[in-house]
């Protein structure tokens, strides 16, 4: 099992999150609704994610790298289901939790 996931989030979303101190977006245009999760990868599959889900927009978006082990000591449980992660609630906003937000470029 990996200990670094990550997430595709929209800039603006990620952003309006800090606020709260945690982020709720399953995924692009959806929140995250009790029994959902937040949508997350394996650092290798983010570059296909992006195409496959995000090329249409010409928006600013952020890759979320995550701990799982900070996930988990806050409380956040990360299960694997077909070999694909998942955030089993909202991302805490945690130093020890969100370990890098990189800008993602556009592919034009």
């Amino acid at each position: 099992m990996d200990d670094v996931i990550c997430h595709v989030a929209i800039a603006d979303d990620w952003e309006m999150s800090r606020g709260f101190g945690v982020y709720e977006v399953a995924t692009r245009n959806v929140p995250l609704e009790p029994g959902d999760h937040v949508r997350v990868a394996t650092p290798a599959e983010v570059g296909a994610i992006v195409a496959e889900r995000y090329a249409d927009l010409s928006i600013p978006l952020l890759r979320i790298d995550l701990s799982v082990a900070g996930l988990r000591a806050a409380g956040v449980e990360v299960a694997w289901h077909e070999g694909t992660p998942r955030v089993l609630g909202g991302i805490p906003m945690d130093p020890d939790v969100v370990l890098a937000e990189t800008p993602i470029s556009p592919r034009r």
